[in-house]
C-alpha cells in the first residue's frame, strides 16, 4: 500500500508545482514584424523558461510554420480546406452560433491580467502622422479598456511607440499573468461542453 501513498504524494507534489508556477506569472509574448512578414507567439513561465513557441512566416511566396524547435512546415491552403469539408461532412450539425456566444459572454469570468505591455512601431516619417496615428492607437486602447473594465482588469498597463529607439516596424504584445489562468481552462472547459447543446440538425 506504500506505493499507493507514495504516488498520491508526487501528485500532490506536481500540483503544488503546477500552482506555484502559475501564481509566479505566466508570460505570453507576440511579435508581429511588418517588414519581413512574421509572427512568433512564445509562452514562459518562471519569467525565462519557455514552454511553447511558434513562428509563422513568408518565404519566396510560401508560408512557413514552426512550432519550438522541430522542423520547418509549409502551410497548404489546400489541405485545410479538404479537412474542412470532411469535418462538415461528419458532423452534419449546425450552429446555432448567436445563442452559443450570448451564453458565453454572460458566462464569462473576471479576469486579472498583472501588466500588459504594447509596444508598436511605425514607417511615419512625418512628426505629424506618427502624432496622429499615436493618438489613434492611445483612444482605441483606452477605449477598448474602458469597455472591458467590468470582466478584465489590468494592473499595470503600457503603451509606446518605439519608432525613435528603434527601427521595429509592427506590434510586440508582452502580458503576464496568474492564476486567472485557472479560469481561462475551467472556461474554455464549459464552452465545449455546453456546444453540443446549440447544434441543430441540418
Amino acid at each position: 500500500m506504500w506505493w499507493l501513498y507514495l504516488i498520491f504524494a508526487l501528485i500532490l507534489l506536481l500540483f503544488a508545482c503546477i500552482i506555484f508556477v502559475i501564481a509566479y506569472g505566466v508570460k505570453f509574448v507576440l511579435r508581429v514584424d511588418a517588414d519581413n512578414l512574421s509572427v512568433c507567439a512564445q509562452c514562459f513561465i518562471l519569467d525565462r523558461i519557455e514552454i511553447f513557441c511558434i513562428k509563422i512566416f513568408v518565404c519566396q511566396g510560401l508560408f512557413y510554420y514552426q512550432i519550438n524547435k522541430n522542423d520547418l512546415k509549409i502551410l497548404k491552403r489546400g489541405d485545410n480546406e479538404g479537412a474542412k469539408t470532411q469535418n462538415k461532412r461528419k458532423k452534419a450539425k449546425k450552429l446555432k452560433i448567436g445563442a452559443y456566444l450570448s451564453n458565453l459572454l454572460s458566462k464569462s469570468p473576471n479576469l486579472t491580467v498583472r501588466s500588459l505591455s504594447v509596444n508598436y512601431g511605425t514607417s511615419f516619417e512625418e512628426i505629424k502622422d506618427r502624432a496622429l496615428f499615436d493618438g489613434y492607437t492611445t483612444l482605441i486602447a483606452n477605449t477598448f479598456m474602458a469597455i472591458g473594465s467590468e470582466k478584465l482588469k489590468v494592473q499595470e498597463f503600457g503603451l509606446q511607440n518605439v519608432s525613435d529607439i528603434s527601427t521595429f516596424n509592427g506590434v510586440d504584445i508582452e502580458c503576464v499573468m496568474g492564476l486567472s489562468l485557472f479560469k481561462i481552462a475551467a472556461y474554455a472547459i464549459y464552452a465545449m461542453i455546453i456546444k453540443n447543446k446549440y447544434k441543430v440538425a441540418v
